[in-house]
């Protein structure tokens, strides 16, 4: 009797732990579905405000944030047309008609990019140089202030 009740207890222990682990395995796919599809709705929002890519975010971590991410870049893939802004945005957008030669025309793009990252890390404005000078200095500087404020 006694080792009928032993069985009994040991098989009921094994049920309890398998639910357990079944029901923490569904919590987990849970949570990366809500991740992913978290990315995914602010990856299309992101498209449809024109804004650049950028889908790092606070509110996940670990696996949710890689499924997040991945869910933020099938969303903003998804709108069409995203691919012709977003080149434009990351090359500095279109380049005013001011600034002919090709040298500055780089000093636009470069300050433009570096524009776009310092606002997307959230960091103050710096629309200085050292490696431009002139008129240059001024095309980096037009274009930093341009990237800096397209992010939202």
């Amino acid at each position: 009797m006694k080792r009928n009740l032993r069985v009994v207890a040991l098989l009921a222990g094994i049920g309890v732990a398998l639910v357990c682990v079944a029901s923490t395995n569904l919590l987990a796919q849970n949570e990366d579905q809500q991740a992913y599809q978290a990315g995914y709705q602010n990856g299309i929002a992101a498209a449809r405000d024109h804004r650049p890519m950028n889908p790092n975010t606070y509110d996940w971590h670990g696996d949710r944030l890689t499924a997040y991410q991945r869910g933020y870049e099938q969303g903003y893939r998804s709108v069409e047309g995203h691919e012709r802004w977003e080149h434009e945005q990351y090359a500095g957008g279109p380049v005013p008609d001011h600034w002919h030669d090709a040298e500055t025309q780089k000093a636009y793009q470069s300050g433009f990019a570096n524009g776009v990252t310092d606002a997307q890390n959230r960091r103050a404005m710096r629309p200085n140089s050292e490696d431009w000078h002139g008129d240059r200095l001024t095309a980096y500087q037009e274009g930093y202030e341009r990237g800096y404020h397209s992010i939202h």
